[in-house]
């Protein structure tokens, strides 16, 4: 019984990091530009197979960079992806809410669809870091606990530059108010491509290790990706800390779900959980009034 405890407990903790990291990209966006930005499960697909492709001898044959220089390259790339897919689509379309939305449809759809033409829907395997550990009397692979440890690392260092420098409180009073964090002389694209990138980054360490743990498939980015808007409505749209602590209760509610009732129901207590905080709390955990501009 304690051995079983002690596996949900560390299990829980390790997927509940990565959803952590795909939901607070996800809220940055949409607090700081109102988008609700589908791509970013496309991200999450796309840092999966980047990682795969440079971790393999494809651009060069029996060439394979080694992991530690593959996986700060694969994040770069998935960042700047990102950062692309707004300095070359939704800058121009965001004052229409409705349009950035299925404009982000039509990207992921699309990706998911190059995903397929190229690598089919067969699953890839592979490790960021092969091997596995004792812990707490279970056995954790050293690429979720890799995951973990480098999740936490990057959620620090972005708490640090949003609470501790200017250019990060420039993104949280833009979340608050953009009209406000313009009148202070806050440079409102300076804001979002740095949003952008940061979110991007966020959710391409997420898909290396989701795809680490699972494998790379074109359509593993959709249960992340749901999982991550329930994150961001439990926790409070906008709210980074509210994000960790949903990403943690979902995390920890799926994992004990799956040990008692099996794989089928995963996610129906978290479900039930997001209809009850939209009954009791509309505003999430964290979550604020809007301002009216």
């Amino acid at each position: 019984m304690l051995e079983s405890f002690l596996s949900i407990l560390v299990t829980g903790a390790m997927i509940s990091a990565l959803y952590a990291l795909i939901a607070i990209g996800f809220t940055m966006i949409f607090g700081v530009g109102g988008v609700l930005n589908l791509a970013h499960g496309a991200l999450i697909m796309s840092g999966a197979y980047v990682f795969m492709i440079l971790s393999r001898d494809v651009i060069w044959e029996s060439v394979a960079l080694p992991q530690i220089v593959v996986f700060p390259l694969a994040v770069a790339i998935i960042a700047l992806l990102s950062l692309g897919l707004y300095m070359g689509l939704v800058r121009y379309i965001e004052d229409n809410p409705i349009i950035t939305f299925l404009a982000t449809v039509v990207v992921a759809t699309a990706g998911t669809e190059v995903a397929l033409g190229i690598f089919g829907d067969q699953p890839y395997s592979y490790t960021v870091i092969g091997g596995s550990v004792g812990l707490a009397g279970t056995s954790v692979s050293y690429n979720d606990l890799a995951g973990f440890v480098i999740s936490w690392l990057a959620i620090g260092l972005l708490w640090y530059y949003v609470t501790q420098t200017d250019g990060g409180r420039s993104i949280l009073a833009t979340s608050m108010s953009e009209r406000g964090a313009q009148l202070t002389g806050v440079n409102l694209h300076s804001v979002q491509t740095r949003t952008w990138v940061i979110a991007g980054a966020l959710a391409g360490i997420a898909g290396i290790f989701l795809g680490g743990n699972q494998a790379a498939t074109p359509l593993m980015w959709l249960n992340p990706l749901a999982l991550a808007f329930i994150i961001v409505v439990i926790g409070g749209i906008g709210s980074i800390k509210g994000s960790i602590i949903a990403a943690y209760l979902i995390g920890y509610t799926e994992t004990l779900t799956v040990a008692v009732m099996g794989q089928g129901f995963r996610g129906i207590l978290s479900l039930v959980i997001l209809l009850v905080v939209l009954f009791l709390l509309p505003q999430g955990l964290y979550g604020r009034e809007f301002v009216h501009e």
